[in-house]
């Protein structure tokens, strides 16, 4: 997998830079958290403030627009981004929605 900046933009008012990144890759389409970590990588960013917020590919290209949020601080993450944002990102757990244990099978 290949990520290049396709656009960079500081936001001091949030306390983040803004990217859009293309990403190329051979193979099976990578899932978003190989997207991110892939991302990470490249940018040498810090794994705990960077959020991948969306990403975009054309049917049969080997390339994927993604946009990713670097905040400076961990505390402006969490205050700024919505919770689904969060938890698509593996900072949070879904609200309610607790594993449940396998119930035990009846033989006989």
């Amino acid at each position: 997998m290949k990520a290049s900046v396709a656009k960079k933009r500081e936001n001091a008012l949030l306390g983040r830079t803004e990217y859009e990144i293309a990403v190329e890759f051979d193979g099976k389409t990578p899932s978003r958290m190989e997207i991110r970590d892939g991302i990470i990588q490249s940018l040498g960013c810090n794994p705990d403030t960077t959020i991948l917020k969306r990403t975009e590919s054309s049917f049969g290209a080997r390339k994927i627009v993604a946009r990713v949020n670097v905040y400076k601080k961990k505390e402006d993450m969490e205050r700024i981004e919505p919770d689904y944002s969060l938890i698509r990102n593996k900072f949070r757990e879904p609200k309610g929605k607790e594993k449940k244990a396998a119930a035990p099978k009846k033989e006989g």
